[in-house]
């Protein structure tokens, strides 16, 4: 049932997003505008849904499903808020600089091929 679950919210995430790309166009702003809106809406919403005392059948459905086809940085904050939170300062660091630059270098690897 939880498989269902994300599945469910990946296709309304993926919806979630697609629309406020097309918003963003129509209003004639960069589509990264919309970017940084759904990256920081989606690190926002992650932290009010791991706050509530739900099922896991609802984290599937919003955390994992919603969010993750919404944005996947908010698991990315989630991740290293952890590990600033547990003082794991050089992991936090490493891992840091892993999503950002190696985001970055493996994006311009694949577009450039």
């Amino acid at each position: 049932m939880e498989w269902m679950m994300v599945a469910l919210g990946g296709g309304v995430g993926a919806t979630l997003r697609y629309s406020v790309i097309k918003l963003s166009t129509r209003l004639n702003y960069p589509t990264y505008y919309a970017t940084v809106i759904v990256n920081l809406l989606g690190s926002f919403s992650l932290g009010l849904v791991l706050q509530m005392n739900i099922s896991d059948i609802y984290i599937a459905f919003l955390a994992i499903g919603i969010l993750g086809a919404f944005t996947t940085f908010s698991t990315f904050a989630f991740d290293l808020f952890q590990l600033l939170n547990d003082r794991k300062l050089k992991k936090s660091a490493l891992y840091l600089i892993s999503n950002l630059v190696g985001g970055l270098l493996l994006f311009a690897i694949g577009y450039t091929i």
